[in-house]
């Protein structure tokens, strides 16, 4: 039963990823017009093969397509059932510990997470640019834009404070531990308290650092609680074929991602929230990556509450520095 539970899950997960008319339609168009007849091309983690199969409908002479996961026994089941398995050699392995015979035409890939990034997919497409696309070669996708913005939600806080404590056990570990964590939600852009800004702009074709972020000020529009920060990404596949996972524009089987505050700011109108955030790899060759933030609000405007108690000199600043009032604000 765990062995069907587990293959379930997989077919559920690939499932959600196939049938995302955004996705399929934007990589299938972007594939026809990248790859030319007789292209070798590489397919980095291939999963269960269909961008490969695509890539050979679009004209390609051959695909390596690398997946060190058990999906690639779909991909060759599905190759050998539609006569393609000449044309393709399967990899069953890391990527980063595969030599090829050869130099491609073509680096295609889909690694993206909710956040692009969090599959620690630059670490993996750095590597293999360099070692395995001819010079001039193209690349699908060949840019990444990473997006935050300041987000108020009573419902996405519940869902994480519920681990604070759990029919009177205190499960505190594991909110704690969910801090700092990417959680995949459905946010509105009516849940903004700010503009959204681009924190980050990666060329895959000359990027050479699998770590990236940086710092961003949002100036509050409107008062209210920030509770953490919505996140999403744009994907440019070619210079003019995107995916963009913003809460304003069609849904995705990516969502966005939402990163917890573990003490909600107060606001209100003129304050700026400032944010740090940076992506990279967790550990050396795992597809796992590392994400930190750490915020902090300089209250300007109106950010008092209605209707509660003034805040005590010895309390935690309720801009989030983790300060006492009367060491923060309240100078």
């Amino acid at each position: 039963m765990k062995r069907q539970r587990k293959i379930t899950t997989i077919f559920d997960d690939y499932y959600d990823m196939m049938s995302d008319e955004v996705r399929m339609s934007a990589y299938n168009k972007a594939i026809r017009r990248v790859v030319k007849p007789g292209d070798v091309v590489l397919d980095l983690g291939a999963g269960v093969g269909i961008l490969t199969f695509l890539a050979l409908k679009a004209g390609a002479k051959k695909v390596y397509a690398i997946e060190k996961m058990d999906s690639i026994h779909l991909a060759q089941a599905v190759a050998k059932k539609n006569g393609l398995e000449n044309r393709i050699e399967f990899i069953n392995e890391n990527s980063k510990l595969v030599e090829l015979p050869e130099k491609v035409d073509l680096l295609l890939s889909e690694t993206l997470g909710t956040f692009a990034l969090e599959e620690n997919t630059l670490d993996f497409t750095i590597d293999a640019r360099k070692r395995f696309l001819k010079e001039g070669g193209a690349m699908v996708p060949e840019r990444i834009k990473l997006f935050l913005a300041p987000i108020q939600s009573e419902k996405m806080d519940q869902r994480a404070s519920y681990w604070k404590d759990v029919y009177g056990v205190d499960y505190s570990p594991a909110y704690e531990t969910m801090l700092g964590k990417l959680l995949i939600e459905d946010i509105s852009s009516q849940d903004f308290l700010a503009k959204p800004e681009m924190l980050a702009d990666i060329d895959l074709r000359t990027c050479d650092s699998p770590l990236v972020g940086g710092e961003l000020a949002f100036p509050i529009q409107e008062k209210g609680t920030v509770h953490g920060l919505g996140g999403w990404f744009e994907v440019w596949l070619t210079k003019d074929i995107f995916i963009n996972t913003s809460p304003d524009r069609k849904r995705t089987h990516w969502k966005q991602g939402y990163f917890p505050f573990s003490n909600p700011i107060q606001v209100g109108n003129l304050d700026k929230l400032s944010v740090k955030m940076t992506v990279g790899p967790r550990t050396k060759d795992e597809d796992d990556a590392s994400l930190s933030y750490d915020y902090y609000c300089t209250q300007l405007g109106d950010s008092e509450p209605e209707n509660t108690q003034p805040i005590g000199r010895n309390d935690p600043c309720s801009c989030g520095s983790g300060k006492k009032y009367k060491k923060c604000c309240g100078r």
